[in-house]
């Protein structure tokens, strides 16, 4: 966007500017209230508070007819043709983003302008003061682009004498949570410089929370390529548990008021362990993987062990190990194996990748629990589905604190001790752990420094998220050297320690909710058996489509040779545009698509010719089709299709 400096004058001006219009703002607060009354409210009542006050823009007629503004001397749009600037801009955005982060309104050209492009593209608009936002609609009609499902708004709070935004505006982070709510996975930001400098430190936290966002997404896509193959393989492996075991669904506050503590593995883990044998008598225990084996050590087995991870290494974590009371929480792409540990019963949750949530489409949902890179995010969500509240958090320390990295007595540190060497000391599994995940200084829970890494940073804007969310439960941190997390304040251990016994009530609604659980619902093994038939027969049939349309691609390649002969081309390009329609309207594009690499790693920049663009359609065909084929024999190799006994390894 532009904000050029205003200059007295000129064309861009006329005798007679526009004013502000109530009944139009009342007009486009209308179209607004349809999809978002809340903020409809906000802004009436922004616009009311501060009618009396002087306006902060300065309505101006360009010399193309339409109306601009001014904000502190500077140019909201062009002085000139604002339609024509924002087309431009448009134009800008790379064409494999699937959202654009608009940091200030304007007066709405932008925005306009983003969401003609069509492709189901997503605009999420921040303004910094409502009462802003409030003198644009009075300016435009903005009915047409308010009502539009694409658009978003994440608008802060009116400055109050102190400088600090008022409690009825988002903070800047709730960007974040926005962008998940439109299911952004690759975003542009374009920023209106007149508003960025109108309230430079809002729209600084707007930016860096987005930059964190985005750097979770870049995180999910290296892991994708990494393990992408490896979740398909596990879970086709596992589909006889998808059929046998109940959903996290049945336990669903059960624990309501229950005070809860979630056992990572972090250093300050051991800190805690010895009052365990209290602490369960006290709270509702859920464990991790990477802390069951501290844990144990200690005597004591927690209620909920939550196993999320696909690696063998992970199962590592519990290899050799049983906790006959526990309760297994688990995900169906979780290594086979952990469906053989001993524990008391073993509950699932809704698959987190595409394959395991179009069988469960078809056999019922196991119940959704949120995922932040950390199993430690997963169990803390568990504790929020059993409302427990308040929930403490030990080991979660997401740094390290005085220099260590993980519990004493967890696999991480013991494999580290008992594999040093004099020339490969164990203090070297440590320094790696320190230095390779882009180290950085951040403040504590104490007030002072920790050292932490980009990758920890992440699992903490995941809490920050969640917790800024009304129905949140209480979270409060053991960790006093912990990495600081907004929302989640700190607890002394003294504090838990002091609550009274509730162990007897605890073990009466694990009872029940054990024996109320039964199996895995009407699907069984002869329900999961046919839903897997069904989706491999969609898979096979987008497999044989995305083989012609890959043959037809590379038979248009002769398609420049034919133009420059003068023959008439559009018969083929028509086939591919039929191919194209059959392949977007299947029914396992969401399957096909989670191996597939980003669409601009495929396609690159964007054809620059009609030969480029027919060997980006190629590329993407034949990936569609190997996608779907390694679907397909992973579905016939499953323990449905082959008899296999349950919980063999991989």
């Amino acid at each position: 966007m532009a904000g050029f400096p205003a200059g007295p004058g000129g064309p861009a001006t006329s005798p007679l500017p526009p004013a502000p219009d109530l009944a139009l703002l009342e007009a486009n607060l209308a179209a607004l209230a349809e999809r978002q009354p809340g903020l409809a409210d906000l802004l009436r009542g922004a616009s009311a508070t501060t009618g009396a006050a002087a306006p902060l823009l300065r309505p101006l007629r360009t010399s193309s007819g339409l109306v601009t503004a001014t904000l502190g001397g500077l140019h909201l749009h062009s002085a000139h043709d604002p339609a024509t600037e924002a087309a431009r801009l448009s134009a800008s955005v790379p064409p494999a983003v699937d959202s654009v982060v608009l940091l200030g309104f304007g007066l709405g050209y932008q925005a306009e302008a983003l969401l003609a492009r069509g492709r189901g593209l997503k605009v999420l608009v921040c303004v910094a003061e409502p009462a802003l936002l409030a003198e644009a609609l009075s300016l435009r009609d903005l009915r047409d682009l308010l009502s539009r499902e694409e658009l978003g708004f994440v608008v802060g709070g009116a400055r109050g004498a102190d400088g600090s935004d008022h409690a009825d505006g988002a903070d800047p982070g709730a960007v974040v949570p926005a962008l998940d709510a439109m299911g952004s996975s690759l975003f542009s930001i374009l920023a209106n410089r007149a508003e960025e400098k109108f309230r430079p430190e809002w729209y600084a936290g707007v930016r860096a929370a987005a930059e964190r966002y985005a750097s979770k997404e870049t995180i999910n896509g290296n892991t994708l390529k990494r393990f992408g193959r490896l979740w398909v393989r596990n879970l086709a492996h596992n589909m006889g548990e998808l059929g046998r075991l109940p959903g996290v669904a049945r336990l669903e506050g059960r624990f309501a008021g229950m005070p809860a503590l979630v056992l990572g593995a972090g250093p300050s883990l051991d800190e805690v362990l010895p009052h365990l044998q209290e602490l369960k008598e006290r709270c509702l225990l859920i464990a991790v993987d990477t802390s069951l084996r501290s844990i144990l050590r200690e005597g004591v087995e927690p209620d909920f062990l939550v196993v999320v991870d696909p690696q063998y290494w992970n199962w590592r974590h519990l290899e050799g190990l049983s906790s006959p009371s526990s309760i297994l929480v688990s995900e169906s792409a979780s290594w086979p194996a952990v469906f053989r540990f001993g524990s008391r019963a073993a509950f699932l949750c809704s698959s987190l990748f595409p394959l395991g949530r179009a069988i469960e489409a078809r056999t019922g949902a196991k119940g959704k629990l949120g995922a932040g890179g950390s199993v430690t995010t997963t169990a803390w969500d568990l504790g929020r589905l059993l409302r427990a509240a308040p929930l403490y958090m030990a080991g979660l320390d997401l740094g390290f604190p005085r220099g260590a990295t993980h519990a004493r007595a967890s696999l991480f540190e013991q494999r580290a001790i008992s594999g040093g060497r004099r020339l490969a000391p164990a203090e070297a599994s440590h320094a790696a752990a320190l230095f390779s995940g882009g180290p950085m200084w951040a403040p504590a829970n104490d007030g002072e420094k920790i050292r932490t890494d980009k990758r920890m940073t992440l699992y903490a804007w995941w809490f920050e998220s969640r917790l800024c969310h009304a129905e949140a439960p209480a979270t409060r941190n053991l960790s006093s050297h912990g990495l600081a997390i907004p929302g989640m304040g700190l607890a002394s251990l003294d504090e838990v320690l002091a609550l009274p016994p509730r162990r007897a009530e605890i073990d009466a609604i694990l009872d029940a909710a054990v024996r109320d659980a039964g199996d895995g619902g009407a699907a069984g093994s002869a329900g999961m058996a046919a839903a897997a038939e069904g989706l491999s027969a969609l898979l096979s049939e987008l497999a044989a489509t995305a083989e012609k349309a890959t043959r037809a691609a590379e038979e248009a390649a002769q398609a420049r040779r034919d133009l420059a002969a003068g023959r008439d081309i559009s018969a083929r390009m028509a086939r591919l545009d039929g191919f194209d329609r059959e392949l977007l309207a299947g029914g396992a594009n969401e399957v096909v698509g989670f191996l597939l690499p980003p669409l601009s790693e495929i396609m690159g920049e964007g054809a620059k010719s009609l030969d480029e663009g027919l060997r980006c359609s190629e590329a993407l065909y034949s990936r569609v089709a190997e996608s779907a084929l390694f679907h397909i024999k992973k579905l016939e190799d499953s323990d449905l299709s082959k008899g296999r006994s349950a919980g063999s390894d991989a």
